[in-house]
Parts: C-alpha cells; sequence; structure tokens
C-alpha cells in the first residue's frame, strides 16, 4: 500500500528501526522515515489531513486504522 503523504520522524536508530519494521509488517510503502535526534519521541505527521500522530504505539493504531478502512 503505499502512502506517500506521511512523514515518520524518529529520534534514535533503535526507533528508526522499530518504524521500518512496522511499516513494512502493515505492508505500506514509500513513508519516509527521517531520524532527528532533536525529536523527543517518535511522531507521524499525515500531510494530507494535517495530523499529527505521537508515540510509536499510537502511531501503528492509526496506520493500522488507514489500512482497515
Amino acid at each position: 500500500m503505499a502512502l506517500q503523504r506521511f512523514l515518520f520522524r524518529v529520534k534514535d536508530k533503535q526507533i528508526e528501526k522499530e518504524a521500518m519494521t512496522m511499516v513494512s509488517s502493515l505492508g505500506i510503502e514509500d513513508v519516509e522515515i527521517r531520524r532527528d535526534e532533536t525529536v523527543k519521541e517518535a511522531w507521524l505527521e499525515d500531510y494530507e489531513i494535517g495530523k499529527t500522530v505521537y508515540g510509536l504505539e499510537e502511531i501503528e493504531e492509526y496506520l493500522e486504522s488507514l489500512i482497515n478502512s
């Protein structure tokens, strides 16, 4: 599933790996994952609807809800 409207920003390499695993396991492609050590926690920005989701669990739930819709 190609969702090109997202930026997934993470704070370190471990969370970057978790983010990659998450989008891969959900079958999502073309989501930009960017490491930024100034970020306090992971966040996902949905450019299309102007929504930002914080925290890995909340991000996973949000992405799952999109692909299950």
